[in-house]
């Protein structure tokens, strides 16, 4: 009888030490997991503002949306500068309060513009409709060869003036290259070349394309010329606020290295297909 009472209590020691100790393999439910703190850099206070020449991941990110919207026409580069400035005011200006008041227009990205910019109740850019194309004609006054872009590329020399020459109207104008990995960034050489390159796009600065061709030595190249002056400028006293993209047959954009349709489709016209 001893005996047998001695193995009970035995045996109720360890189902009450069992209770006491889970097994090293469970899941403590019960625990919360440990507090992580919050990168500094995915924190935004309240009170920060982002203005010329604030840089930085969450610039980068303004950009982004500022682009999605339709009001940043530009590769985002997280330095915020005269064209994130320039967007911000167009961004602010469509943009109202919970009260149907018009917000600050002051061309800073602060608390109130931050928190409508990252809305679902943010404004969209109006869609252009009337975009003041330059003259054109179904008869070419000139056409170029198909030439890939990465051949291009090696002929041309930064900081040398080329002429380049509307297909449409013949006319002909000077413009720098400057550099550019995807496409050839061109600034023009005098005020006198841009208001020639202006005269072309109907008058005025716009991001319609045009079919032109390049002529370097004795090449004739077709390529495909953007209408709106943007990002670095290298050449002073021109009247050309940045730089034109031109492209030609294999150019991609700066948007993923994505072709450009537009661009692609002026560049086969330039060469008369």
């Amino acid at each position: 009888m001893k005996r047998l009472l001695s193995i009970l209590a035995i045996a109720a020691m360890l189902l009450a030490l069992g209770a006491a100790a889970p097994y090293a393999g469970a899941d403590p439910t019960d625990t919360p997991p440990a507090a992580t703190e919050t990168p500094a850099s995915s924190a935004t206070p309240s009170t920060t503002v982002y203005q010329y020449n604030s840089t930085g991941v969450d610039v980068y990110r303004i950009q982004l949306r500022l682009r999605e919207l339709g009001f940043f026409m530009y590769k985002p580069t997280g330095s915020f500068q005269s064209m994130t400035v320039d967007a911000a005011i167009e961004f602010q200006k469509k943009q109202v309060d919970s009260d149907g008041n018009p917000i600050f227009t002051d061309g800073a990205i602060g608390p109130q513009s931050l928190g409508i910019l990252f809305s679902t109740a943010a404004a969209r850019a109006d869609i252009l409709v009337d975009i003041p194309f330059g003259g054109t004609s179904a008869q070419l006054s000139a056409t170029g060869d198909l030439v890939l872009w990465s051949d291009v590329r090696e002929l041309l020399s930064e900081g040398t003036a080329y002429t380049v020459i509307d297909c449409y109207t013949g006319t002909e104008f000077n413009m720098v290259f400057t550099g550019g990995e995807n496409h050839a960034e061109m600034e023009c050489a005098t005020a006198d070349d841009t208001a020639i390159y202006e005269s072309l796009f109907g008058g005025e600065f716009n991001y319609s394309k045009r079919p032109v061709c390049l002529r370097v030595g004795a090449r004739i190249i077709a390529a495909s010329l953007q209408g709106e002056p943007h990002g670095a400028e290298t050449l002073a006293n021109n009247g050309h606020a940045g730089h034109a993209c031109l492209y030609f047959e294999g150019s991609s954009s700066h948007v993923g290295s994505l072709p450009d349709i537009e661009h692609a489709a002026q560049v086969y016209r330039a060469a008369g297909r």
